[in-house]
């Protein structure tokens, strides 16, 4: 039955276009197939060391201003969908994106994940790595991911 295909979908975001991507393509998943969508975003921890002058505050509290600037976005996404009938929950954590986003679909027990690729290649794949390639190697669920095509 096409109603229980996917109960609960991760999408991660980067709120980069590929990512919006994604975010469009789940939307359409879950008003398809009635799912939960639990939309995500992974801050990376700041590295404070003990500094006398102070700029370990300074840096904790650009990473507050960030944090909040995520969660407003991510609820201007969220609300946007509901008011189209799609069922959204927001998340933010912090730590490595990809342990991060199989960590969530673990917790949430979801179904799939959706998520955006920039389809990095050669010198800049090898050097930036993939989240996505290491969440498909790790997901404890199917996950789709979406490029956007090249201009």
């Amino acid at each position: 039955m096409a109603s229980n295909l996917f109960l609960r979908i991760v999408v991660p975001t980067d709120f980069s276009e590929c990512a919006e991507g994604a975010w469009a393509l789940a939307k359409r998943v879950a008003g398809t197939v009635g799912s939960e969508v639990v939309l995500a975003h992974i801050l990376v921890a700041p590295i404070v060391y003990g500094d006398p002058s102070g700029a370990a505050d300074s840096t904790l509290q650009l990473f507050e201003q960030g944090r909040k600037w995520v969660e407003d976005e991510l609820e201007k996404w969220a609300s946007a969908a509901r008011a189209e009938g799609t069922t959204v929950r927001t998340v933010v954590r912090t730590g490595s994106a990809n342990e991060e986003i199989v960590n969530l679909a673990t917790d949430e027990r979801a179904e799939l994940i959706i998520m955006g690729t920039h389809g990095r290649t050669g010198l800049n794949r090898l050097l930036l790595g993939s989240v996505a390639d290491r969440v498909i190697r790790f997901s404890p669920c199917p996950v789709l991911t979406v490029r956007q095509p090249d201009e």
